[in-house]
């Protein structure tokens, strides 16, 4: 594990209100640098996403480069987060700080050159990947030795708000780059991007923790011991299959935002861009309503508006051509599908930044990191998934048809779980997890 110890709190890192952890110099730090590395990786995921719709005008390819782009997460994120509680977390970010700015330089130079084909930047996207994969568990690790536990509840709710607004803000800032300087420049300042993020790393100061623990128990059970505690854990399991659920279901719409702003709403690469830019203004908005509530509602029960939010607005899109119609002028057409979009990141937004603050807040420390790569698995998986058979069904039935399909699933199972009170936290069972963990 990272360290035995718990982190002090940190002079001046206590207050109240939305950013209250922001008070704390070195999670400032932290924050932006985190902000900087996110907006990069999803700007160049959405560049990607719309140089392969327009080179292969193919739904089933968009399902295919969303799986490059997140299925390593589900391959590497056990091991990830194994790995993670033995290696001091700054070095692990900064190295793969490092290796996603030689990506994204590559993705520069071959798009630049003219040269890009489909597998090259699947391969690239799938490289990315791996490097997120690993630095995101260790990225949990090192928020709690910044922040402490006087200060994590209100640290979680940002960072997983900060997560969840950039993977809208990023692609937005895509649309407007490949409108304004192309698709090479994207990655160009993705990769430029890179050394501000390692900048802010480096500007961090925190004391000497102690050096990661070297196991001597057996090496896969070390690395399956957040899938051994979720056993343990029914109402953590439970939260891990609903984000599961989420993303398969209902995060599937991303891959198809270019087919969606072209053929639905009539709309070019500049409309593309302003539709994003409307889902991450949303995604914004949520992020912080959840940091600014804090912990004074419960938070099962504000993931589960979050997640109506989402599909009662996911619905409008899909019913976008029955109320709009298709004598509107384009910037009518555009604006009513902003609107749609908005709520629907808006929601999304409330219900991962409310699921998370939930996950961690329960996560013991010295799993920190192994729960996290499963939370890596699950949301790594999930979506790709939820990907190729939105693009595939997409292609069959059409996009709107699918998007409400998946708007409907979405709240007949929201519906259901705020009936039964199913995320509730229960009284503690006298049968409480054993200590077997501690020393793994």
């Amino acid at each position: 594990m990272a360290s035995d110890s718990t982190p002090k709190a940190v002079p001046g890192s206590s207050g109240t209100g939305t950013f209250a952890s922001l008070s704390n110099r070195n999670y400032r730090h932290y924050y932006s640098g985190q902000g900087v590395s996110l907006i990069g990786t999803w700007l160049q995921a959405a560049a990607v996403r719309w140089i392969v719709y327009e080179q292969t005008n193919s739904a089933t390819l968009l399902g295919v480069i969303e799986v490059a782009n997140l299925m390593p997460g589900l391959l590497f994120g056990l091991f990830a987060g194994a790995v993670s509680d033995r290696v001091r977390p700054r070095t692990m970010i900064l190295a793969m700080e490092f290796g996603q700015m030689i990506c994204a330089f590559a993705l520069a130079i071959l798009v630049g050159a003219g040269v890009a084909q489909f597998w090259q930047m699947a391969v690239i996207l799938a490289l990315t990947r791996v490097c997120v994969s690993f630095a995101q568990p260790s990225r949990q690790v090192y928020l709690y030795e910044l922040v402490g536990p006087e200060s994590l509840g209100n640290a979680i709710a940002l960072n997983s708000g900060l997560f969840n607004a950039t993977r809208v803000l990023g692609p937005a800032l895509a649309g407007l780059g490949l409108e304004l300087m192309g698709a090479a420049w994207c990655f160009a300042l993705n990769g430029i991007g890179r050394f501000a993020s390692i900048g802010a790393v480096f500007a961090i100061r925190v004391g000497d923790r102690a050096k990661p623990a070297r196991s001597g128990g057996a090496a896969m059970r070390t690395v399956l011991a957040g899938l051994y505690y979720l056993r343990e854990e029914p109402r953590m399991a439970r939260l891990f299959a609903l984000m599961g659920f989420f993303g398969f279901m209902g995060m599937g719409y991303e891959s198809m935002t270019p087919i969606y702003a072209t053929r639905v709403l009539g709309a070019e690469v500049g409309g593309y861009g302003l539709i994003l830019a409307c889902g991450g203004a949303g995604a914004t908005v949520g992020a912080l309503t959840v940091a600014r509530v804090g912990d004074n509602h419960r938070k099962d029960q504000t993931a589960l508006l979050g997640l109506l939010i989402f599909a009662a607005f996911l619905f409008c899109a899909a019913a976008h051509p029955g109320f709009v119609e298709s004598r509107w002028p384009v910037s009518a057409r555009l604006a009513a599908g902003g609107v749609c979009l908005f709520g629907a990141g808006f929601g999304a937004s409330v219900f991962y930044s409310s699921t998370q603050t939930l996950i961690q807040l329960m996560i013991p420390p010295h799993l920190r990191g192994r729960i996290m790569g499963v939370w890596m698995v699950v949301f790594s998986g999930s979506v790709p998934l939820g990907a190729l058979w939105t693009g595939w069904a997409a292609s069959v039935w059409g996009v709107t048809p699918v998007m409400a399909f998946s708007a409907v699933v979405c709240i007949a199972m929201g519906l259901f779980l705020l009936a039964t009170d199913a995320l509730a936290e229960r009284p503690a069972s006298p049968d409480e997890p054993d200590d077997e963990f501690q020393e793994q």
